[in-house]
């Protein structure tokens, strides 16, 4: 008789730990695992919605892929992994040419170096009208390549410019 006394209590005990095992082990998980895959279902929604904005957007994607790619070029250019001093002085000779400005010396500094840059001086000293000088240094400034115009004096008819190139730092 005592054996029956304790049954109710026991399959009570038995219903609570199955129940709680159940929620646990086995609706917890699966519930975690639908809301992660609701997630993704709307982050592929969304990657969706912006390719097919693009695409109405740019009917060629070809082509507008093409010009993403010139874009990246010139930006590479922009900032160069070395510094190709020729070129730039070579830039500066052409520039002084066609501003007509007269260039007296052309020297290349120290090399400096940065977490991701490397920057160098450029001094150059040059002699010409005020307007041919303000025209030179703006398309320098404005040219194909990363400069700064890091310090300027003038006396008289010369002035003195330092430019400040940059590279990646490798």
């Amino acid at each position: 008789m005592n054996d029956k006394k304790f049954l109710p209590p026991i399959i009570f005990a038995l219903i609570i730990i199955l129940s709680f095992g159940w929620y646990r082990f086995i609706y917890e998980p699966a519930r975690r695992e639908i809301l992660n895959m609701e997630l993704e279902t709307r982050r592929l929604r969304q990657i969706e919605q912006e390719i097919l904005l693009l695409k109405t957007r740019h009917e060629n994607l070809s082509a507008f892929l093409e010009e993403k790619e010139s874009q990246l070029d010139d930006a590479n250019n922009f900032l160069p992994p070395s510094f190709a001093q020729e070129k730039f002085i070579d830039q500066i000779y052409q520039v002084a040419d066609s501003r007509n400005v007269k260039i007296i010396s052309v020297r290349a500094g120290e090399i400096t170096s940065s977490e991701n840059l490397q920057s160098q001086i450029i001094t150059v000293k040059l002699s010409g009208d005020y307007i041919s000088l303000l025209n030179f240094i703006r398309e320098i400034l404005d040219g194909g390549r990363l400069a700064a115009l890091d310090k300027i004096s003038v006396e008289n008819s010369s002035c003195d410019l330092h430019f400040k190139i940059f590279a990646v730092n490798h």
